[in-house]
């Protein structure tokens, strides 16, 4: 429960971040989604429940901060999840690179994503065309929020008493199953 409450201090202070401080020190297109971050790691890291959970509110969060559409983003996060929880069976969860590549793609998969679902269901007109001129910056400043971010939880971490390293789905197979 406190790892729980942890992950949910951690996704509130980035919504807050990423919603009301970083849009006045920075631009719009220079503005990192931490919360997709967080939401890749908790993918890698933590047990099933506790993570589809925790991806699951966030997405509900990111919809009550900064969305048109109830729910859209929570579908989009549950749907980056489960591909992350996919994937990472036949990858090595160990890797910090890993968690950069997977920052790439979910920037990508997440931009589709949320364009496809307006498109579908709301009147939004051509989404992609706005959507798509802003994925490159959107792809370099995650990237580089996710290196920073990395290298955070590198140095923080043998402070709380883990391991150094990440630890991934192999460290924590107890959690996942066989």
């Amino acid at each position: 429960m406190k790892r729980l409450s942890v992950y949910l201090l951690i996704g509130l202070l980035f919504m807050l971040l990423q919603t009301t401080i970083l849009p006045r020190l920075l631009p719009s297109s220079l503005l990192p989604n931490l919360l997709l971050i967080l939401l890749l790691y908790l993918a890698l890291s933590e047990s099933f429940t506790r993570a589809i959970l925790l991806a699951l509110l966030f997405g509900l969060l990111q919809d009550c901060f900064s969305s048109t559409t109830l729910g859209l983003y929570g579908v989009v996060n549950l749907v980056i999840f489960f591909q992350v929880r996919v994937l990472v069976t036949r990858l090595s969860a160990e890797s910090p690179a890993l968690l950069l590549l997977l920052v790439a793609g979910g920037t990508l998969v997440q931009t589709f994503l949320v364009g496809f679902f307006l498109t579908l269901f709301a009147e939004a007109g051509s989404v992609l065309q706005v959507l798509l001129p802003t994925l490159p910056g959107q792809l370099l400043v995650n990237l580089l929020a996710g290196t920073i971010l990395l290298g955070l939880l590198l140095i923080l971490q043998p402070q709380f008493g883990a391991r150094p390293g990440m630890a991934g789905l192999p460290h924590q197979s107890r959690h996942h199953g066989p």
